[in-house]
């Protein structure tokens, strides 16, 4: 009887051991993850975001490049046509800038970028407004000799007797940095942003531009077209 008492009480202790050994373990673990999200805060990224907008600056799910018969938009005598389309750039930053990536398969493709601001249109309606005479300056840094771009090695065609064609290669624009008044410097591009406090408790900054892109309907040709925005910490 006394052996089969002390069989119980040494396995009683074996248990108790083990479970201290357990919660031992356990705080260290927990203690060791409170140690590293203490030392180890991570800070969210800027955020940054394009908006396709209409022209009362209402948002829209998606950028329409189809040519548009019957609204802004307009077709020269020469075949040339112009498309205009709003665009908002929300930032938590008031510096930003822009870049044009696109292909050359159509025919003098060409675009510009307009800084726009959003006006009273009537009691409570708004419009996007713009001036052709200011325009965002920018300039391309891999064009060629020829207007199109400098052919590089891509991945996609390395082996023997592949051969990409030269309108293939995208050309890249980069625009000047563009800041509220106060925040710009010499060279930089003023533009008008419209602040307001975010859920997150955040400064964002709208800030408005027309997109406008031009080609001579000579033939049908696809492109491939980006617009592309980034932060600029102060």
């Amino acid at each position: 009887m006394h052996w089969e008492k002390r069989k119980k009480i040494w396995a009683l202790l074996s248990v108790l051991v083990a479970l201290l050994s357990m919660i031992g373990l356990t705080y260290a673990w927990m203690a060791q993850r409170a140690s590293m999200t203490t030392l180890l805060t991570i800070t969210p990224p800027d955020s940054i975001t394009i908006i396709p907008t209409a022209t009362d600056g209402s948002e829209l799910t998606a950028l329409d490049m189809d040519f548009q018969q019957n609204s802004d938009d307009k077709e020269d005598e020469d075949g040339t046509i112009h498309i205009y389309r709003p665009v908002c750039i929300k930032s938590t930053e008031p510096i930003h800038r822009l870049e044009i990536v696109h292909t050359t398969n159509l025919n003098d493709m060409n675009f510009t970028i307009y800084p726009a601001s959003k006006v009273i249109s009537g009691e409570s309606n708004y419009r996007i407004s713009y001036s052709n005479d200011t325009k965002l300056s920018g300039q391309y840094y891999n064009r060629d000799t020829d207007s199109l771009a400098k052919a590089e090695t891509l991945e996609n065609y390395k082996q023997i007797g592949d051969v990409a064609d030269k309108h293939a290669y995208p050309l890249y624009w980069i625009a000047v940095k563009s800041a509220i008044d106060d925040k710009r410097q010499d060279g930089w591009q003023n533009v008008i942003s419209y602040p307001e406090t975010g859920a997150d408790q955040k400064t964002y900054y709208s800030t408005y531009y027309i997109l406008e892109i031009s080609w001579k309907k000579t033939s049908k040709e696809t492109d491939l077209f980006y617009i592309m925005a980034q932060n600029v910490a102060e």
